[in-house]
């Protein structure tokens, strides 16, 4: 039947340039293959009439043409675990080779791409966790309030593999401060000279405990509050 004669197959060139404005190219497919009956890419063609595979095209200047920019990627958020890194996302308008940051909405026909993304650069491993604090038992002068701890795994079960020499407080002191009377709104000086009351420490009597009340209940106040400190 003679040689088996071998030669280069080609596709249609793509319709869509690599780049939206400027220079750009176009490809298609080629490949070495026999006539007819052949469906398997064969070696035997001449590489110098092998046809091009990329051609040259240019839909026109870059000129007031916008379009989302990205920047790099930032750090992870955490050191371990889940966690979320971000970039910056602008709308720019390209014009005569310049680059111009322009308005959001100029770029609205255009889906906007993500500026955050869950990142993971390694499991944590066992983690001590806790509780938001509790309530102060006592308002003043000393009270304590207590939180869960509890040692997770990365599966958040119980896990022993946290050191324990770090484990977090569940009880704490507080609302340490003395406790003050609360103020009698009806509780006032009649006189201008309770001063003098005070002075001659007439307060231990009730006539002017009544008509000098605010200044006796300083005395009474400073006197509770240095018996506290002893």
């Amino acid at each position: 039947m003679g040689t088996c004669t071998q030669s280069w197959f080609y596709t249609h060139w793509s319709d869509r340039c690599s780049a939206d404005c400027g220079q750009g190219s176009r490809s298609r497919s080629v490949v070495c293959m026999m006539g007819q009956t052949a469906s398997l890419p064969l070696d035997g063609c001449e590489d110098e009439d092998k046809p091009e595979e990329i051609t040259p095209c240019n839909l026109g200047a870059c000129t007031h043409r916008t379009e989302w920019y990205t920047g790099p990627w930032g750090q992870c958020s955490s050191e371990c675990g889940n966690g979320t890194q971000t970039r910056g996302v602008v709308c720019v308008l390209h014009s005569n080779s310049q680059l111009e940051v322009t308005s959001d909405a100029n770029c609205s026909q255009f889906s906007r791409p993500p500026n955050s993304q869950p990142c993971l650069l390694k499991s944590c491993g066992a983690q001590w966790y806790t509780t938001d604090w509790s309530s102060c038992s006592r308002s003043c002068e000393g009270g304590y309030r207590v939180r869960e701890v509890q040692c997770l795994g990365d599966d958040l079960t119980h896990s022993d593999g946290c050191d324990p020499a770090l484990t977090p407080a569940g009880q704490e002191e507080c609302n340490t401060h003395i406790c003050l009377p609360e103020i009698d709104q009806s509780c006032r000086d009649v006189y201008f000279n309770c001063v003098l009351v005070v002075e001659a420490r007439l307060c231990v009597y009730s006539y002017y405990q009544d008509v000098c009340c605010t200044s006796c209940s300083r005395v009474f106040r400073k006197k509770e509050t240095v018996r506290t400190l002893r």
